[in-house]
């Protein structure tokens, strides 16, 4: 039996996580930062990209208020939404998250 070759016994111990870095840490406590962050970057692609709003969330299939949420930084997008915001803006997503500088 492949459980029994196991020899690891479940002591419901907590594991200690390892330390956040100061980038995680700065990027839970100042969410309102980040997404301006994501807000300014998608807004400064879109215009890069010479598309309106309307086009930029027609072809990502959002709704054209929640786009001018993200670019203005009071809405929070969800994975799913930044990927798409991403290949139809032609960067990679990790890209939407960087402060430039």
């Amino acid at each position: 039996m492949v459980l029994g070759a196991i020899e690891h016994k479940c002591t419901n111990e907590c594991v200690p996580l390892p330390a956040a870095s100061s980038d995680t840490l700065s990027v839970k406590n100042n969410e309102k930062n980040f997404k301006k962050v994501v807000g300014k970057n998608v807004k400064n692609l879109r215009l890069h990209a010479a598309l309106s709003q309307e086009e930029l969330s027609e072809r990502c299939g959002i709704f054209r208020t929640y786009l001018s949420r993200i670019e203005s930084g009071s809405a929070n997008p969800t994975l799913v939404v930044l990927v798409a915001l991403a290949h139809t803006l032609g960067v990679q997503p990790h890209e939407l998250l960087v402060q430039s500088t």
